[in-house]
């Protein structure tokens, strides 16, 4: 019983406690841009020089502002780069980013880190999934299908299976391997993504055998 409350609530704690992460976060960027940025600023051209002669952004509701005013310049940042312009002007930041010594490899970094999860929110690439046997024969690895092509050199058809590692499945690696090496399975990229992602705790109809059992009680 306590496993089993353990199992329902870590979900709902981590989801929670990471909102309040973002939310914290989305504050203090607020903060620094209205009281350290613009009120700072205003209060120099004044000539303030007392607490009682500074403004202040307090009032009711100005946490709301404070949280929604990152967004607002996250969002107009990305309309900009989603247009041509700002498209060229970022890639002219990307190469002068990662020029710089040190720093851009930081960056590039960073940057492919940011990649990989936005491509795993977006459609999906891989075609199906197949097994692949290594390191030897009865030992399978799991893989996705992303593309095949005819070798020019040996004039034999490809397959490209991109073998993610667990349970990290932003990093991996990319075989070619001959068609009929390929052995091709029937799990969907849900099921096949749930065993990489647990380390094979959550196999395909576990989810199914957990409920008949939970009806049986």
């Amino acid at each position: 019983m306590f496993f089993a409350g353990t199992a329902a609530l870590v979900p709902i704690i981590g989801t929670l406690w990471l909102l309040v992460l973002i939310y914290q976060g989305l504050l203090l960027v607020g903060d620094f841009i209205i009281d350290d940025c613009i009120f700072r600023s205003l209060n120099r051209l004044r000539g303030a020089r007392t607490a009682a002669e500074m403004w202040r952004f307090d009032f009711h509701g100005a946490n709301l502002v404070r949280f929604a005013l990152p967004l607002a310049v996250i969002f107009l940042v990305g309309f900009g780069v989603t247009n041509t312009p700002g498209k060229r002007v970022l890639g002219w930041m990307d190469k002068a980013m990662t020029r710089i010594p040190v720093f851009g490899f930081i960056y590039a970094a960073f940057k492919q880190f940011i990649d990989a999860l936005r491509n795993l929110g977006g459609p999906r690439k891989f075609k199906s999934v197949a097994y692949i046997d290594y390191p030897s024969p009865g030992c399978r690895l799991i893989g996705f299908v992303t593309g095949s092509y005819k070798d020019p050199d040996s004039r034999m058809h490809k397959t490209a299976v991109f073998i993610p590692t667990s349970p990290n499945p932003l990093t991996g690696f990319t075989l070619l391997v001959d068609d009929e090496r390929v052995i091709n399975s029937r799990l969907s990229l849900q099921e096949a993504s749930k065993m990489i992602l647990s380390a094979g705790i959550v196999s395909p109809g576990s989810e199914h055998e957990n409920g008949r059992e939970d009806e049986s009680r």
